[in-house]
């Protein structure tokens, strides 16, 4: 009975025990796989986390922090999705990598003048930063009084931002040299002045800037001490004209200028033949457009002992063909730097041209002829007073005299040069330069 016992307990045991390795069925696994998100920046910021692992088909984040003065400008990669600097993988897949670029940030600098002058580069983009400047030039009859703004220093006409760190706005002031007229409003005219070069004679920009600066100061009846030796008799009718004139600052194109040309000429600067020293093709400099400057003709004229064959010569509306208008003096008897013409180193010789120019035909004194605009009036344009022009033996319309012998422009005769430009031959040159 034992032994039958015994022989069923070994079949049993045959039959439920496991044998090591004999069965293919194991234990499941259910650890899910990891993926790998990496990342790589470009210039100075990070993804963070810069690396992260997750299970597939889950959601994985980023967000994308710029250093200072940078800004995150791509953003890309494992078909994920950016809003603003965080980026957003929705059901991941395979193992990838975002890419992200920072770059420096770019700041708009704007700059602001006042009438009276000019600056190079009115907008520029700036780098987080990096320094920056503007450079700002007066117009001749003006000066640079102030620039502010953007916390930088001035240094002559450049003014430099050391550096750049936000957007903002830099303002220039340009003020007048002279002051407002008492009783008038300003009237400012751009000038070019065509210098026709044969090679031997010299006329620097500073000489240039000199001749303007005596003509304004003659316009505008500044020449102080010049006008404290006037007798008393006289002295009431000295005009401040109102009128000035200023180095162009942008050519006829609208592009800026110094508002000085210099051409090798081949013809005398008062040749009247076609007018030659007005046009290239024929040896001269091509006159600007007449109804938006003043153009000054500057060259030599010369007899074989070295003496001006003419001071100057004005090409008045009416009598000279209009694309030729302006005015020609002999190089030597422009400016006041020395050296210069004896006697005529005033810069008196341009300023009684520009009067001729301006409706003032014809002289104070002898000979006189019937086109003569001025002569007869009285000094300050009233029926009633008894002085008339031609008893102002100092006006600038005096002719062969020196220069120290030329002080002054009477009130009548400012009414007539105002009127020339403002309702006269003039007139769209006037209109065109209103501010």
């Amino acid at each position: 009975m034992i032994r039958r016992i015994l022989v069923l307990g070994v079949a049993l045991s045959q039959l439920t025990a496991c044998s090591g390795g004999s069965d293919d069925s194991s234990v499941p696994n259910d650890t899910p796989k990891l993926l790998t998100i990496s990342t790589h920046s470009e210039g100075d910021g990070v993804l963070e986390p810069v690396s992260l692992q997750v299970g597939k088909g889950k959601t994985a984040e980023f967000v994308a922090k710029p250093g200072a003065g940078y800004e995150l400008t791509a953003l890309s990669g494992c078909a994920g999705k950016r809003t603003g600097v965080a980026y957003r993988v929705e059901r991941v897949e395979q193992s990838c990598q975002i890419q992200a670029r920072f770059s420096p940030i770019q700041y708009r600098l704007d700059a602001t003048v006042s009438q009276g002058g000019n600056v190079d580069i009115s907008t520029q983009q700036v780098e987080h930063g990096h320094a920056a400047e503007f450079v700002f030039t007066p117009n001749s009859d003006h000066i640079l009084e102030r620039v502010g703004g953007c916390n930088g220093t001035l240094t002559q006409y450049t003014y430099h931002l050391p550096e750049v760190t936000g957007p903002c706005t830099v303002n220039a002031l340009f003020l007048p040299y002279l002051p407002d007229p008492e009783v008038l409003t300003r009237i400012r005219l751009p000038v070019v002045v065509h210098v026709l070069n044969n090679g031997h004679f010299e006329l620097s920009d500073a000489q240039i800037l000199s001749q303007l600066r005596a003509t304004n100061l003659h316009f505008r009846g500044k020449n102080n001490a010049e006008i404290e030796t006037i007798p008393d008799t006289y002295s009431p009718f000295v005009a401040d004209t109102g009128i000035q004139f200023y180095l162009a600052d942008k050519d006829p194109d609208g592009q800026p200028h110094s508002g000085i040309v210099r051409v090798d000429a081949t013809t005398s600067v008062f040749a009247l033949e076609g007018y030659p020293f007005a046009r290239s093709d024929a040896g001269g400099s091509d006159a600007w457009p007449t109804d938006r400057y003043i153009n000054i003709w500057v060259g030599m004229s010369r007899t074989r002992f070295n003496e001006p064959v003419l001071g100057g010569r004005a090409h008045v509306p009416g009598s000279a063909p209009e694309p030729y208008i302006g005015v020609s003096v002999e190089q030597g008897l422009f400016g006041t730097i020395a050296p210069r013409e004896p006697n005529y180193d005033q810069g008196k010789t341009l300023t009684h041209e520009l009067g001729h120019f301006l409706g003032l035909i014809g002289h104070i004194n002898p000979p006189w002829n019937d086109q003569n605009t001025h002569r007869h009036l009285t000094c300050d344009g009233l029926a009633q007073t008894d002085c008339v022009n031609a008893d102002l033996t100092m006006n600038f319309m005096n002719t062969n005299v020196y220069d120290n012998r030329q002080k002054m422009f009477s009130l009548s005769q400012r009414q007539l040069m105002r009127a020339w430009l403002e309702s006269g031959p003039l007139q769209a040159l006037y209109l065109n330069n209103q501010p």
